[in-house]
């Protein structure tokens, strides 16, 4: 299942379930996201240790928010894509046919491989970054830390238009108050001298300047997914892989005949 949600800016899937109707096990390395036929997005990895669904077993996880998808060192914007109904969406697995061996050979399938046939494959990761074990998502701007009299301590995100809400059961933020780390605690603390905020510590944390900084890289220049059909990814993606890959031999030849060139003139002027 796909959502949006105020955590953050792009969909992300919120719950996955499979279920083994077969009268063996299968063996489960990665879950994918197939959008249209060349985009495929990663919900699971688990090469480390396989899932190992028994027959008629059911797996079902839950996620949290994401930051940002991510191919290479670039940020790609999916929306437009998870809203088209003109790409279909499936899910794929990543599995072995057949009995699961330690050390032994297994025949299994990742998107990966089907990239160097056609370079309109494209694997996209979602970027999560967790705080304590949870991801808020990337419009998170401070995450509130308020340890109660009991000594239990519990999480608040903040989010850029907090302040249009209730976000606290007494009183709201404003929007100054959400200007700075500084101007926010200092304004709790106020709330709890009023008695309107019934705690014996508060920490906030600024996650939006640490988020903006661990993600400066992709977040420079996003890609704007674009919809590409069976025919252009089946027929014309191949065809285009071949250039590309022709063009690449080509340039690392020309390299090879420069540098083979230099040694020469080197060893002649000794």
């Amino acid at each position: 299942m796909c959502s949006s949600s105020v955590s953050c800016e792009d969909q992300y899937i919120t719950n996955v379930t499979l279920e083994n109707l077969k009268d063996r096990a299968i063996i489960v390395f990665k879950i994918y996201l197939r959008i249209g036929p060349n985009y495929f997005v990663e919900i699971e990895d688990f090469d480390e240790k396989p899932l190992i669904l028994k027959p008629f077993e059911v797996f079902h996880k839950e996620y949290d928010p994401i930051d940002l998808y991510s191919i290479n060192l670039n940020r790609i914007d999916l929306n437009s894509l998870f809203s088209s109904k003109r790409a279909r969406k499936n899910i794929v697995l990543a599995t072995s046919d057949g009995k699961y061996v330690v050390k032994a050979h297994i025949n299994r399938w990742d998107p990966v491989y089907d990239f160097f046939k056609n370079h309109l494959t494209a694997v996209i990761h979602p970027r999560r970054a967790t705080f304590k074990g949870k991801s808020y998502g990337l419009n998170t701007k401070y995450i509130v830390e308020i340890t109660a009299e009991n000594g239990k301590s519990e999480i608040i995100p903040i989010y850029p238009r907090d302040y249009e809400i209730k976000k606290f059961r007494k009183f709201r933020l404003t929007k100054d108050t959400l200007e700075s780390k500084d101007s926010l605690e200092e304004y709790l603390y106020e709330q709890v001298g009023e008695g309107l905020l019934n705690c014996i510590d508060i920490n906030v944390h600024d996650i939006g300047a640490w988020l903006e900084e661990a993600y400066e890289s992709e977040s420079k220049k996003t890609i704007e997914a674009t919809y590409y059909s069976w025919l252009t990814y089946h027929i014309i993606g191949p065809v285009i892989t071949k250039i590309s890959d022709f063009r690449l031999r080509m340039k690392n030849r020309q390299m090879r005949k420069e540098r083979a060139n230099k040694k020469l003139n080197k060893d002649a002027s000794r």
